[in-house]
């Protein structure tokens, strides 16, 4: 009997599923008595691989028993790296994971351990976190991720500039345009932004869909149980053609480090960045804040939502010593490490009560406000849905914003896609 597409593809999950059963959840020591554990992050340099680093070599003094190597790779290839590893027999122990739709794919690959009893049968560790922070780690009502800094966007602006323009910060979407118009008439970037890397462009549609199409309407989509038809979604992507004249030069082609180097030496006003990267503004020499996504009137969508995600690690189903992966996470969570977090590497921590006066100065207490206050998280378009429908969706925002696709070119595409990815589920 001929077997269909979606028989081998049962058929080689289940094979992978029984041979993660059999290799994983084992807690039996090493011929040396000395259990060996990997974590593999995107933390490949800079101050947050430092914290890692001392925090296992911390975690190794005070637990002579486990062995914890670091591994890590650049936040560009880590996406495909982590895959590869997960696929292969050589899978890290504990690995970092952004949440929603990127996290499922491994559980729904069973390369994720669910770790509810472990949290929850540790009442007081459970409870130092913030909960709202583990929604989007939590599938079935199960949870397979810890999520260690929370996160948002937001528009950060240089106030000199504004000051000596004149210019107040813009509460909704035609203020903003004439923010960025009087921009455009001085020395000055109006929005510095590098697109090389197309996710870029994709937080911006993030926001946009947000603002413009229904919630209910975004939410059937992103889940697949709709079709991406509604008109709104070619709507948004107006807003961000309106957006393209004021973004830097040929920014399909600047990378996301020349974006962000372009705003901290003063050549543009205004960046769209995440909180959890204020380190790389911090060096900025002149005075800055920053405003939220402007409100679009009259549109559908939610107004108040934050965009942002959760990120955090989780455990291989396929690793032989499950209790010490727990150990090393409650010790990495653990309130002293935790304000490290916020301290060291200027990480927004999940844990309660880590954001401190010292452990953080006034603006990132303000940050961590504007996160907690949110009326809801608006997941990050890449982590919001199937990844082979996301693939679709931003390099046509980024053939769009270049010149060389219409919103409703776009929307086509990715109206094909969703539909050909949910024939096969």
């Amino acid at each position: 009997m001929k077997m269909t597409r979606k028989g081998l593809v049962a058929l080689v999950l289940l094979i992978i599923s029984v041979s993660m059963l059999f290799a994983g959840g084992s807690t039996e020591k090493s011929s040396s008595g000395i259990q060996e554990i990997e974590v593999f992050t995107r933390y490949s340099d800079g101050v947050t691989k430092e914290y890692f680093e001392q925090v296992a070599t911390d975690f190794m003094k005070e637990n002579p028993n486990v062995k914890v190597t670091l591994s890590s790779a650049n936040n560009q290839n880590y996406k495909q790296e982590i895959n590869v590893r997960l696929a292969s027999s050589s899978a890290p122990d504990i690995y970092y994971a952004w949440s929603g739709e990127y996290a499922r794919q491994f559980v729904d690959g069973n390369r994720a351990l669910d770790i509810t009893q472990q949290l929850t049968n540790d009442g007081t560790w459970y409870d130092s976190f913030i909960k709202n922070q583990f929604g989007p780690f939590t599938f079935s009502e199960k949870i397979y991720g810890i999520p260690l800094m929370m996160d948002g966007k937001a528009f950060y602006y240089n106030i000199d500039i504004f000051n000596d323009l004149g210019l107040k910060v813009p509460e909704n979407w035609d203020e903003f345009m004439q923010v960025l118009e009087v921009l455009k008439k001085s020395e000055y970037i109006p929005i510095s932004l590098g697109n090389i890397e197309d996710w870029a462009t994709g937080h911006y549609m993030t926001t946009l869909n947000q603002r413009v199409v229904p919630a209910d309407v975004l939410a059937k989509d992103y889940a697949l149980e709709g079709d991406y038809s509604n008109p709104a979604y070619v709507e948004a992507l107006k807003y961000l053609q309106k957006m393209v004249p004021y973004f830097t030069p040929e920014f399909n082609s600047v990378t996301y480090d020349v974006g962000i180097n372009d705003f901290v030496s003063g050549k543009a006003a205004i960046y769209y960045e995440q909180f959890n990267q204020v380190q790389y503004i911090m060096p900025a020499t002149f005075n800055w804040s920053w405003f939220d996504f402007p409100d679009i009137i009259g549109a559908e969508g939610d107004q108040n939502a934050l965009t942002g995600a959760p990120q955090g690690l989780m455990v291989s189903s396929a690793t032989k010593y499950p209790d010490a992966c727990i150990a090393f996470l409650k010790y990495l969570t653990n309130s002293a490490n935790a304000e490290k977090l916020v301290k060291d590497a200027k990480m927004f921590s999940t844990v309660i009560g880590a954001i401190n006066e010292k452990s953080a100065d006034m603006k990132q207490m303000q940050i961590a406000e504007t996160i907690k206050k949110a009326s809801s998280i608006n997941l990050w378009l890449d982590n919001a849905t199937d990844s082979e429908v996301v693939a679709v969706y931003l390099s046509g925002i980024q053939a769009m914003v270049g010149g060389s696709m219409t919103p409703e070119q776009v929307m086509a595409t990715v109206q094909k896609k969703a539909a050909q990815v949910k024939a096969e589920k």
